[in-house]
């Protein structure tokens, strides 16, 4: 009885968080794709109709500049429901009710997160966050990657949890691997995810027995063999090695310069590269420029400036975990909510809901359930964190990666303090009866 209301509670928080999701869809017409999303759809249509990535983007010239995952994604929907050529309104409706199931997927991996280390009671409490958590809702309701790559980085991690309590120790190391490839190839700076996944199925002993060191060597090769096809394609149209992407050059010459670290409205925030004057030369010639090339140079630039100017990374870290928090102005958060067509109003309820959650989580992360969890399952956001505040942050496009887990320390915080008031609630009718008993015997 109690799995099946189990059961039924955790439907209706998929169908609610699913109808929210849509709700939003439905009440944000106007969405446009800008930036990072115009190219996704560029790719995606491309693909849909069997040209591979598209080349009008880099110059009639081939690119890995974006990583394939969402493309390959968003072309698969496009061409599932016939609309690569059709207008942009109905083509965003179907990319972004799409993204509303991805969305929801991960409202339920969070549950499932929930429930392995805590039990489902907590599971649904995390559940039902997830499914209101304003963040996710807007970011998911953008043609973006963050959301499926948040899919695959939960859904990994839930394997890698489930590896230590099945029987079969490769079955689920290796689909570990294999989804954590695909966070890989969706976002590419999803290659730290390798040391927490390897450390989650280490579990033999004693440790460097072959039994125990199998499991995590099975995940890393796996996860690299996923981005085989993608290296070999990228050596055969680059002629370069480019195991994911060719984003790493231009992330660190948009922050690492003069025009970001003179910069006193938006202190060490990165900018294109066509404003900064320091990369003008390459700029002029990026149209020659093979890509592999182009960022080498740039990677090349950035260390040399950040060995010239070491305390500016310190200074880019700051302020960009002061963004990451929402706590670099409220002009701030509107701006990069706006770069995914996030409108004011929708913006300043998820730094709202974001600094509410935030809260519980600290509360959570002091409790006894989040000392008991694996440190690998904190290593993962943690890693993500680091992963970015180095370079560039935006807000909440940026923090996703991180949000369901400030969601399962909130529902820890929220499952604590529940937990309390019951105590309480107990203690209190036997403190009164006692009292009684008390008073009437000295009568």
């Amino acid at each position: 009885m109690r799995v099946r209301w189990v059961g039924l509670a955790a439907l209706a928080l998929v169908a609610g968080a699913l109808a929210l999701r849509i709700a939003y869809v439905d009440a944000t017409p106007g969405y446009a794709l800008r930036h990072d999303a115009r190219d996704y759809d560029v790719h995606a249509r491309s693909i849909a109709e069997g040209q591979g990535f598209s080349k009008s983007l880099a110059h009639g010239r081939p690119t890995a500049f974006r990583p394939p995952g969402y493309p390959y994604f968003l072309g698969g929907v496009y061409k599932v429901f016939g609309v690569e050529r059709a207008q942009a309104p109905r083509r965003l409706r179907v990319a972004r009710i799409a993204q509303a199931f991805v969305g929801t997927a991960i409202v339920v991996l969070v549950g499932v997160l929930a429930a392995q280390l805590w039990g489902w009671g907590i599971g649904l409490v995390a559940m039902a966050l997830s499914a209101v958590y304003v963040p996710l809702i807007t970011v998911g309701g953008a043609v973006m990657s963050e959301p499926l790559f948040d899919a695959f980085m939960l859904g990994a991690l839930v394997a890698a949890l489930h590896h230590r309590r099945s029987p079969h120790r490769y079955r689920w190391a290796l689909l570990a691997g294999f989804v954590g490839g695909l966070a890989i190839l969706t976002r590419a700076n999803a290659f730290v995810l390798l040391l927490p996944l390897a450390w989650a199925v280490w579990d033999g002993r004693p440790w460097r027995s072959r039994a125990a060191l199998g499991p995590p060597v099975a995940l890393v090769a796996i996860a690299l063999l996923t981005l085989v096809p993608w290296t070999i394609r990228n050596a055969r149209e680059l002629h370069a090695f480019v195991p994911v992407s060719t984003q790493f050059g231009s992330a660190l010459a948009g922050t690492y310069n003069d025009a970001v670290r003179a910069d006193t409205q938006n202190p060490a925030a990165w900018q294109g590269l066509k404003h900064i004057p320091d990369y003008a030369p390459l700029w002029e010639r990026i149209g020659t420029t093979p890509e592999p090339v182009l960022e080498r140079k740039l990677r090349a630039a950035a260390f040399h400036y950040i060995r010239e100017h070491p305390l500016f990374v310190a200074k880019v870290g700051w302020w960009n975990s002061r963004r990451m928090l929402e706590l670099a102005g409220l002009k701030r958060s509107r701006a990069t909510a706006a770069t995914l067509t996030i409108n004011h109003k929708w913006a300043d309820r998820g730094v709202l809901c974001f600094w509410i959650v935030a809260g519980l989580a600290l509360a959570g992360a002091l409790t006894c359930r989040a000392r008991r969890a694996p440190p690998y399952v904190w290593l993962v956001p943690a890693l993500m964190f680091l992963s970015v505040v180095f370079l560039v942050v935006e807000t909440p496009r940026y923090r996703t990666p991180i949000d369901p887990f400030l969601v399962l320390l909130a529902a820890a915080a929220l499952a604590a303090g529940w937990e309390r008031v019951r105590r309480v609630a107990q203690r209190e009718p036997h403190e009164i009866g006692h009292r009684e008993v008390t008073v009437g015997g000295s009568g």
